[in-house]
C-alpha cells in the first residue's frame, strides 16, 4: 500500500469518525491574538472557530471530501519532496467525551489492522484531546489528535515515512501546540 493509498484510507477513516448532530453557532469567534511564529503561516477559520500555524515552506491543498459525511472543512499540507503530510479535518460530531473518542478511534484502527504505538489524553490551549500514534503500514508512522468541542470533532493527522518521523516531530508538535478552538 503506497502513501497515496494510506491518505485515501485516512480520509475514509476520517469520514467514519463523528456523528451527525449539529449545534447552532453562538456568534462570531474572535481572531487569534497570538503572534505568528517566524517560519510559519497562521490559518484561522472564523466561521468554524479554529486556527493553527503550519510551516511556510509547506504546500496547502484542499482534498475532496465524500458528500454526506458531515465534513465541514478538510485541509492538507505537504512538505514538497517528502511523503510528509498534515491533514486538518473538522466535522460534525455527536461524540461528547474523550472516552467515546478513544473507543471509536481504537475500534476503527483495530478494524483497519493498524498497530497502535502510543496513546494518551492531552491538553492543548485549554482543550482536552486524545492523541494516538500508530503505524498503518510498515514504512509509515502517523500521529492523530482529536478534540471535541462545539458539536464538532477537530482532527489533526500528521503522517510521514517512519525513518523521517523524528525529523518532523518538532514541526508536528508546533502545529499541534498552535491549534486553538474558540
Amino acid at each position: 500500500m503506497g502513501v497515496i493509498s494510506v491518505l485515501v484510507a485516512l480520509l475514509v477513516f476520517i469520514a467514519f469518525v463523528g456523528g451527525c448532530t449539529k449545534q447552532p453557532n453562538s456568534g462570531e469567534p474572535s481572531p487569534p491574538i497570538t503572534p505568528v511564529t517566524p517560519g510559519y503561516i497562521q490559518v484561522y477559520d472564523h466561521q468554524l472557530g479554529y486556527g493553527f500555524e503550519y510551516p511556510d515552506d509547506w504546500e496547502m491543498q484542499t482534498p475532496e471530501v465524500v458528500d454526506g459525511e458531515d465534513v465541514e472543512s478538510a485541509e492538507m499540507f505537504t512538505k514538497p519532496g517528502t511523503p510528509t503530510t498534515l491533514i486538518v479535518t473538522i466535522k460534525l460530531s455527536n461524540l461528547t467525551s474523550l472516552k467515546e473518542v478513544k473507543g471509536e478511534i481504537k475500534e476503527e484502527l483495530n478494524n483497519l489492522g493498524m498497530t497502535i504505538l502510543e496513546e494518551r489524553e492531552i491538553v492543548v490551549n485549554d482543550r482536552e484531546g486524545y492523541e494516538v500514534i500508530y503505524k498503518p503500514i510498515a514504512p509509515v508512522k502517523m500521529r492523530q489528535v482529536i478534540f471535541i468541542a462545539n458539536g464538532k470533532s477537530y482532527m489533526l493527522v500528521c503522517s510521514t515515512a517512519e525513518p523521517l518521523y523524528d525529523e518532523y516531530e518538532e514541526i508536528f508538535d508546533h502545529v499541534l501546540n498552535s491549534f486553538v478552538i474558540e
